[in-house]
């Protein structure tokens, strides 16, 4: 699930270049594909680890309304990602939406290339 969503955001974001909306709600959850980088982030206690952290908590709200959004989210603890509130700046709850919304599509094969 884990490599068909990187897979589907790089295609995603290929197909969405030239759309300015599409392609930032893109590029704000690419970060969920960057396995490395976050674990940097993470040993050095960095405040983009904890809004990280916290972008995982608030998209496991939804669980609920989006059945594939739990196995996504277990599987992201399972690459070493935290799933922890944390005291940073937080994402309007139409702002977490959208980007559950693509992260939902993304883990399907819709973007398969």
């Amino acid at each position: 699930m884990y490599r068909q969503f990187c897979k589907n955001l790089k295609n995603f974001l290929m197909i969405n270049e030239s759309e300015d909306h599409r392609y930032k709600i893109g590029r704000d959850i690419e970060v969920l594909t960057q396995v490395d980088l976050y674990c940097q982030l993470k040993e050095r206690n960095h405040m983009k680890y904890k809004e990280i952290a916290n972008f995982i908590f608030e998209i496991s709200k939804f669980q609920d309304q989006y059945p594939s959004i739990k196995k996504f989210v277990w599987e992201l603890w399972g690459y070493g990602f935290d799933v922890e509130p944390f005291d940073v700046k937080r994402l309007s709850r139409e702002e977490i939406e959208e980007k559950v919304k693509l992260i939902d599509l993304l883990l399907g094969t819709h973007y398969w290339a």
